[in-house]
């Protein structure tokens, strides 16, 4: 399993998908953050006022959301692209095979198990994110409101999982797996 874990198409994949990934999840924390509508409308229209141009609190915040449009739908494409690679990523696991174990399998440890049961529920939740990402954009308009609200609760899986795996890896390549993190950046040849 380990040459097929670290093989230079599940390399590839790995990382497509982590920095693919790590974008959606940015310009995430951009819309909550600093290009929030909100603060992003306040501070135009306090500007304006500034320049002696009066503008309604709508219609600053009206402005924010444009200037803010182009970044998010950057998180659309980026969503697009995250779509294909989990595709990709299910055909490459049926053809090579997990590279993990069966959480239901007997005999493993409960390390193994609970990092089986991580990355089993991160590829549900992340194919339920794609799904009602998909459905926002291509769906009926009666389901939008409802595929948004799942799609939202991804924020958190998502940093969950980011924590764990970080975690999991750094403990692992200090203990049992040595040498894990550079496997993942160069395969199992030592950098």
């Amino acid at each position: 399993m380990r040459e097929k874990r670290f093989n230079l198409a599940s390399r590839l994949l790995h990382w497509a998908i982590a920095f693919t990934f790590l974008y959606i999840m940015l310009t995430v924390l951009l819309r909550m953050g600093w290009m929030n509508k909100g603060s992003m409308g306040t501070i135009i229209h306090d500007g304006l006022t500034e320049q002696n141009i009066a503008i309604s609190q709508d219609d600053a915040i009206g402005l924010a959301k444009k200037v803010r449009r182009p970044m998010w739908d950057t998180h659309i494409i980026a969503g697009y692209v995250l779509v294909g690679l989990f595709v990709l990523r299910i055909i490459l696991t049926w053809v090579q095979g997990a590279g993990f174990v069966s959480p239901l399998k007997k005999g493993i440890t409960q390390y193994e198990r609970f990092k089986s049961w991580v990355y089993v529920i991160f590829y549900i939740f992340l194919g339920a994110s794609l799904f009602t990402g998909l459905m926002m954009e291509f769906g009926p308009e009666s389901l939008e409101h409802t595929m948004e609200d799942i799609h939202v609760l991804s924020l958190y899986y998502s940093v969950t999982f980011i924590v764990l795996h970080t975690a999991g890896v750094l403990i692992a390549d200090a203990g049992k797996e040595r040498g894990i993190i550079s496997k993942i950046i160069s395969g199992d040849k030592p950098l």
